[in-house]
């Protein structure tokens, strides 16, 4: 559903290392746009577009928000997200978010992204919502979006 979180629990090597950092196992995110397209900022390659197919492989939850987005904060989501520049991915950020947190640290935001920083700034600024308050966008972490309180599991029906 547009809007839904997508969060990736850890598999092969980089992701254990992550997991190890972080002490969680969800190391990803992204944000589903439409016709089941993920759009997340990924290492190597910043800004991404992909079919969820692509990260369908058992290890994601998927987070929707608890009230259901409006179809003007869609829209503002959506534009907030074609409008970004990502100049690729923030690596000191990602690193710093594992080791301090700091609610006041904006000083990279709006250069280079991780994965849960864009996530959660795109939602700040398209929909006006603070995923993961008192937390800045580049300290969130992919696990924080579990705490949300403007955020719910989807179960998936088997």
């Amino acid at each position: 559903m547009i809007g839904d979180i997508i969060l990736q629990k850890r598999s092969g090597t980089l992701g254990w290392i992550v997991s190890f950092f972080t002490r969680s196992e969800y190391v990803h995110c992204g944000i589903e746009l439409n016709n089941d397209t993920v759009v997340h900022v990924y290492p190597f390659k910043g800004k991404t577009f992909e079919p969820i197919e692509n990260w369908d492989d058992g290890n994601l939850i998927r987070l929707t928000p608890v009230i259901p987005l409006s179809e003007k904060q869609i829209t503002c989501l959506q534009w907030v997200i074609a409008a970004t520049v990502v100049k690729g991915y923030d690596y000191f950020s990602a690193i710093r978010s594992w080791l301090w947190k700091s609610k006041d640290d904006l000083k990279y935001t709006g250069k280079y992204y991780h994965c849960s920083e864009f996530t959660s700034s795109a939602f700040r600024e398209g929909c006006g919502i603070d995923l993961v308050p008192n937390r800045s966008d580049d300290a969130t972490q992919p696990h924080d979006f579990l705490t949300s309180p403007h955020l719910q599991q989807v179960l998936e029906e088997k």
